[in-house]
């Protein structure tokens, strides 16, 4: 990777990620939403067991909260774009020397962190209200399952940046999106459709957090196809907005 580029990337990343700090508002919204689901499910269910199971509904659910978090990036990510276009700050930085890959790259890497950052303060928040951590849980594998969700919430912000305007239909069209994934990934309920990257990624984080698997056919492979998910959306939203902003 060029120096050039590089450092191009790193200081439109510093300059997004301070934007977003500075909104109290954004920051709220962010870890707001799935921590109303953690208090609703620990606090409004009460700890009875659920019948055939050894865990309570809060637990049972804390693995799909936590993958919760990171979806909300759609939104985030499209809005940003729609934004910069919207106050014409994308056709500016597209005339100047820095490139539209440098733009995409540094949107993405500031989302990334919020999206660290994101995912650490979701699991302690689970596990300091009460959510099961088996002794043998893998931490990594703890992070890295909603982390390469982030990378699937990209790749469909990227898509959804690539046709809407303004931030506010972005806002609004992205729950489009985020519902479907929500409630047919089985989320906050049973899983729908099996073979989204929702359901799939729950399926990993209940047997990695829940009951402490590393096997392959319950956490890795379903970790390829989550990864897969992601690259085909990443690749397919890249190069549908370097062709929508070509023509702006």
């Amino acid at each position: 990777m060029e120096p050039k580029f590089t450092k191009q990337v790193w200081h439109l990343t510093i300059k997004n990620f301070k934007s977003m700090v500075r909104d109290k508002f954004q920051l709220i919204w962010i870890l707001g939403y799935p921590l109303v689901f953690i208090l609703l499910l620990r606090f409004g269910y009460g700890e009875g067991l659920v019948e055939g199971t050894p865990y309570t509904v809060y637990e049972l659910f804390a693995p799909g909260i936590i993958i919760l978090a990171p979806i909300v990036l759609i939104s985030q990510l499209a809005s940003h774009f729609a934004e910069e276009k919207e106050s014409g700050t994308l056709q500016r930085l597209i005339t100047t020397p820095i490139s539209r890959s440098t733009v995409l790259a540094s949107g993405m890497a500031s989302q990334l962190i919020v999206a660290t950052i994101q995912i650490v303060i979701m699991l302690i928040l689970s596990l300091l209200f009460g959510a099961h951590f088996d002794s043998d849980a893998n931490i990594f594998l703890l992070f890295l399952i909603p982390f390469l969700v982030a990378f699937v919430s990209l790749g469909f912000g990227l898509l959804l940046a690539s046709f809407v305007k303004t931030g506010g239909s972005a806002s609004g069209i992205a729950w489009f999106i985020i519902l479907p994934l929500q409630f047919l990934g089985g989320l906050l309920t049973d899983p729908i459709i099996d073979f989204i990257p929702t359901s799939l990624a729950k399926e990993a984080m209940v047997a990695v957090m829940l009951d402490g698997s590393v096997a392959f056919d319950l956490v890795g492979l379903n970790l390829i196809y989550v990864a897969l998910w992601g690259l085909g959306l990443i690749v397919i939203g890249i190069l549908l907005f370097q062709r929508k902003t070509a023509i702006l």
